[in-house]
């Protein structure tokens, strides 16, 4: 007997061989093949029954989906991080008629390989940084007009890149001096990105800006990056923005946000693979929702794709990592209700 299982069918193969001697009846010689039969069928169910268990189909995933009655509030920690996860969304939102707003925390002027390479510098001085971040302000601009949103869809508040985590903890409110940028030198957003007046590199001021801006703009999705994003100003994200929306449900009980989480840092994840679609990462639950999908046509890859490469300081030093996530599909996921209270003893946002 041999058992052929293809990916979409199995092969039995059932050989009797018998021989007979000299004195064997003919009616003997087919009992005993029936016999033989007869045993490899009992076995042949369990078989099968195993098999086809170990190819079973999984189901599809929900799909995320919007229309035009969406109002989506994307809370961006960097300028690139608002495409990487939801540049094909963000062309369904477009198609659907519906409305966008993304806010950037920071202005990504921390980063100090890709200072080196767009200043052309060995050292960079904090007016390096502050040109780097006034560059990727203007790359994301270009980005969304690839996607199809003008001026009005981007908000910048100018927060300190990397400093985000700290905020949570020591550097809240305004028993202490604001939080002092080591990349700018800065301890305020610019004039132009202060939502709230007098605001400084405060947890307590950040939170504020986001509940005006959720207040203000009455989104009835938001997307922020996951909890448990390895990146300390990701994780960050989370829990302002969590903040912010308790204190917005506290004034506005009766209105009903979706709250949406994506995922980019996170081990080796998306890059284990160059499949044409993204997998959950190994290990990492799709919260209360399970993993839900957007499927993105090529044309809506492509599109992701150019807007990505709009964000040519990040493409010059890691456009593997921004190619990575310009596949077919994206992945999204809800999680509980956020309880969180601010501020933290020590941060779990901790990211060295």
């Amino acid at each position: 007997m041999f058992i052929d299982g293809g990916p979409n069918h199995v092969t039995l193969v059932v050989a009797v061989f018998i021989m007979p001697n000299r004195a064997s009846h003919p009616i003997a010689i087919a009992g005993q093949a029936a016999a033989l039969l007869a045993a490899t069928l009992i076995v042949l169910p369990g078989v099968l029954s195993a098999h086809v268990r170990h190819r079973a189909v999984r189901p599809p995933r929900p799909t995320l989906s919007v229309d035009m009655n969406t109002r989506l509030l994307i809370v961006s920690p960097h300028p690139d991080d608002e495409v990487l996860a939801a540049g094909g969304l963000m062309q369904h939102l477009r198609a659907a008629h519906g409305t966008l707003r993304v806010v950037y925390l920071t202005d990504g002027e921390g980063y100090r390989e890709g200072v080196q390479v767009e200043e052309h510098v060995a050292s960079p001085t904090a007016s390096n940084y502050r040109a780097y971040g006034r560059q990727r302000t203007r790359e994301a601009h270009r980005a969304l007009r690839v996607l199809g949103f003008g001026p009005e869809s981007l908000t910048f508040l100018g927060f300190p890149n990397g400093g985000l985590n700290r905020m949570m903890t020591t550097y809240w409110s305004e028993r202490r001096n604001p939080y002092r940028s080591p990349y700018s030198r800065l301890d305020r957003p610019t004039r132009s990105e202060i939502v709230v007046p007098r605001t400084l590199f405060r947890g307590e001021d950040l939170s504020q800006e986001l509940a005006t801006i959720i207040g203000d703009f009455a989104p009835t999705m938001v997307l922020v990056p996951r909890k448990e994003d390895q990146h300390g100003d990701h994780c960050a994200a989370w829990f302002f923005l969590a903040d912010a929306l308790g204190d917005v449900r506290r004034l506005h009980p009766d209105r009903d946000i979706d709250l949406v989480s994506y995922i980019v840092h996170y081990y080796s994840w998306p890059f284990e693979d160059d499949r044409p679609r993204i997998e959950p990462p190994e290990g990492l639950r799709g919260g209360v929702s399970g993993w839900l999908n957007v499927p993105l046509t090529a044309t809506e890859t492509r599109i992701k794709r150019a807007a990505l490469a709009q964000y040519k300081s990040q493409m010059d030093v890691m456009g593997w990592f921004l190619e990575g996530f310009a596949r077919r599909n994206e992945l999204f996921s809800r999680p509980a209700a956020p309880l969180v209270a601010m501020p933290v003893r020590r941060s779990p946002c901790d990211d060295d």
